[in-house]
């Protein structure tokens, strides 16, 4: 019984609460209303500014391929010349959190940012390209010099950039990674898709499809680099040879021609000697110029790291803010704003009088 009376009481205390609310709003009706509409007019602007900076998403979906892990004919041919058998870089570089952390390096976008593209007819570093299609003026940089957006790159060479250029191309960085993300949509797929927005479809597409291929160009040229040490090697060993095979017959036909009836057996000897020597080195030349040739097949059938399966493609769509949410959220922010001040300056006047 003394349950029953109790949710009674608190039924009724919270009864009695709302119609104290609602005679409060009443009260105050005209303040309280006021305020909403301000918190709403200003949750409009914000939208209207949103509305105004439209943005375009520029998708590619891969998949990242494996490494070779045993190195295959390349191994060989590096152990026949006494080279260790470790030809390829180490696979953790490009392999789980590493190729993601390898992802954000600055290394990489100043590589990208300072790559000259064509795109209309015109060929120009990305980073001008960037400068002049970004809008980046208008929001992120608009407090900042006009010397900045206005920056012309004129060195592709990330070592031999000026002060100035590596300032404003550590600033593209900071806002390029932050609009690109590659993710994994489905946990159970090695599907990853490449995510990259900008207020330009151009520029979306143009970074997309450089981010990409920038990535890829610095994993073949690490994967393949001791292999191309190993192929410059094989070819002036192949050049060595052929010199040497080349003077060893033209000595044995001099020495033929000038000994056409041999009588003497050391004459004799000093022939089979010369026809010995350039059998064993037209050997070792042939089998060289067969591992070089070998060696070049390999390097043309590398892998590449990224195998496409969705492509991006202008034009693309874009993305518009949609209209209320916010204005909502404003216009209640503002009821709520008002109305806790109306009831404190309500308290205020009371412990005064």
């Amino acid at each position: 019984m003394s349950n029953i009376n109790s949710d009674q009481f608190s039924f009724k205390n919270i009864l009695y609460s709302f119609f104290i609310i609602i005679n409060f709003i009443k009260k105050h009706f005209i303040k309280i209303l006021i305020g909403s509409f301000i918190g709403g007019f200003t949750g409009l602007f914000i939208e209207y500014q949103k509305y105004q900076d439209m943005s375009y998403k520029s998708e590619i979906v891969f998949v990242l391929e494996g490494e070779n892990g045993g190195g295959g004919g390349i191994a060989d041919i590096a152990s026949s010349l006494g080279i260790g058998s470790s030809m390829g870089v180490s696979s953790s570089l490009f392999s789980g959190e590493n190729f993601k952390e390898l992802l954000k390096t600055k290394a990489i976008y100043r590589k990208a940012i300072l790559t000259k593209v064509k795109f209309g007819g015109k060929e120009d570093i990305f980073g001008n390209f960037f400068l002049s299609k970004s809008q980046i003026d208008k929001y992120e940089w608009k407090n900042l010099p006009s010397d900045f957006y206005k920056h012309k790159f004129t060195e592709t060479n990330p070592q031999k950039i000026s002060i100035q250029d590596r300032n404003i191309l550590d600033l593209i960085y900071e806002h390029l990674k932050s609009k690109t993300s590659i993710t994994i949509e489905n946990p159970k797929s090695s599907f990853q898709t490449l995510a990259v927005e900008a207020r330009s479809d151009t520029l979306a597409y143009v970074w997309s499809k450089l981010y990409l291929k920038t990535v890829t160009d610095f994993y073949i040229d690490t994967k393949t680099k001791k292999s191309q040490e190993l192929l410059i090697i094989l070819g002036k060993r192949v050049d060595s040879l052929r010199s040497a095979l080349y003077f060893t017959q033209g000595k044995l036909a001099n020495y033929n021609d000038q000994n056409q009836q041999i009588i003497f057996q050391s004459a004799r000897i000093i022939a089979e000697r010369l026809q010995m020597n350039s059998s064993q080195i037209q050997g070792m030349y042939l089998e060289a110029v067969r591992n070089y040739d070998n060696l070049k097949f390999s390097l043309v059938k590398e892998a590449p790291l990224f195998n496409v399966i969705s492509d991006t493609e202008l034009p693309l769509i874009g993305n518009k803010h949609s209209w209320g949410p916010i204005t909502m959220v404003g216009f209640f922010l503002g009821f709520l704003i008002s109305a806790l001040i109306v009831y404190i300056i309500g308290v205020y006047k009371e412990l005064i009088s």
